[in-house]
């Protein structure tokens, strides 16, 4: 019995890699702002499903196929308390969609696919088991868990490559254990979905209303609390007296800058926003804004290059005569392959003006540093931090 129950399972496990490289065309990496996550092509039309969670609240993204073809997209539905998004691209991507499998509660142990591909990977495959299936509520199909952990937005396959879900983080799901992942049955959001279905030439004017998972009121973004049942919102973190100051003067300085805090803050003291070192710049650089606990603080640091591939010794030599002629707190690291510049300033006495200046000095030195470092040593820019 235990022999058929493993012939049983390397066929299935055969049948799911199979399907897999059929479904692997239909995988889109996703770019908003400083955020990246994973979708797939979900309609004949070309519209994608991501999580609104991983996504953040974006009106334009960037939009990477598997077979590297680039397109422009634009966020155009999303379901804050599912943590669904969809996203319309510019022109039909060219690509089938994924079948998705009928509304059946997915069964303890069965084998999955969970695919995954961010702006400057390569596809990853992970082969999962469902772990735990939630009981129904209100006949709707519970979400379940799966014993890996995967990325925010990836679509999960049966054997027969069908989508059985999106992993997600649903408002009032169980917190997964340390490597499992939470995901959301499709028929959750096909209503969403079929309100979608239409020519891309009807979808490029929409855009997607926010609504509070408790109340189903509307909300703005730049709002932490929701004005009709006064709950603290999705993308806000609890306020903490020590640092309200701190965190009033980074909203006012990202605000100073064209960006809206809210939908640039990834952590209870963090946000990741990117800025050009001068309007008419071609590229921009990602830079990570954090305040510590006490909220005294400020710490930024912005990506510069990855290694060259020969000369390292007069390259390290020169950063460090960089850091000896640098001014103030800005300063030149190495962490793994990638050289970045940071600085960490005093909040004391600063005003939002100050950090808006602290972040543009950054900018614009890292841009003066990348090209320095690119045409002297052929070292690779960086723009953003490397995927890890």
């Amino acid at each position: 019995m235990t022999s058929q129950l493993a012939a049983h399972a390397d066929g299935d496990l055969a049948l799911l890699h199979e399907r897999v490289a059929r479904a692997r065309r239909s995988i889109v990496a996703i770019r908003a702002g400083a955020l990246v996550t994973t979708g797939w092509v979900a309609l004949g039309n070309g519209v994608v499903v991501t999580s609104r969670r991983g996504l953040g609240y974006p009106t334009e993204v960037a939009l990477t196929l598997e077979d590297g073809r680039s397109m422009a997209g634009r966020a155009i539905a999303a379901d804050v308390g599912r943590d669904v998004a969809l996203v319309a691209p510019s022109e039909p991507p060219g690509v089938a969609a994924l079948a998705v499998r009928a509304p059946v509660e997915p069964r303890l142990g069965e084998r999955v696919a969970v695919l995954s591909c961010l702006p400057g990977q390569s596809l990853r495959l992970a082969v999962a088991r469902v772990c735990h299936v939630a009981r129904k509520v209100d006949g709707q199909l519970p979400a379940f868990e799966l014993d890996v952990a995967a990325p925010l937005g990836a679509p999960v396959l049966d054997p027969e490559g069908r989508v059985l879900g999106l992993v997600a983080a649903p408002s009032g799901a169980a917190g997964e254990l340390p490597g499992h992942s939470v995901v959301l049955p499709a028929g959750s959001f096909q209503p969403l979905l079929a309100s979608a279905d239409r020519p891309l030439v009807d979808l490029r004017e929409r855009a997607p209303v926010y609504r509070c998972p408790a109340c189903e009121e509307p909300f703005d973004i730049e709002s932490d609390r929701c004005l009709g049942c006064g709950r603290l919102l999705p993308h806000a973190f609890a306020p903490s007296p020590a640092r309200a100051g701190a965190e009033r003067m980074i909203r006012q300085g990202l605000s100073a800058l064209g960006i809206v805090a809210n939908r640039a803050r990834i952590g209870p003291r963090t946000w990741r926003i990117t800025q050009r070192p001068f309007p008419a710049a071609e590229t921009a650089t990602q830079v990570d804004v954090e305040i510590d606990e006490a909220g005294r603080l400020l710490t930024l640091r912005a990506p510069v290059v990855g290694l060259p591939a020969a000369n390292h010794e007069p390259f390290y030599r020169f950063l460090l005569t960089m850091n000896d002629q640098t001014t103030g707190e800005l300063r030149v690291s190495i962490a793994g392959d990638e050289v970045s510049i940071s600085c960490v300033a005093s909040l004391e006495g600063s005003s939002d003006h100050d950090a808006a200046l602290l972040i543009d000095g950054l900018v614009q030195m890292a841009d003066e540093y990348r090209r320095t470092l690119a045409e002297t040593f052929e070292a690779p820019p960086r723009f953003e931090s490397a995927p890890r």
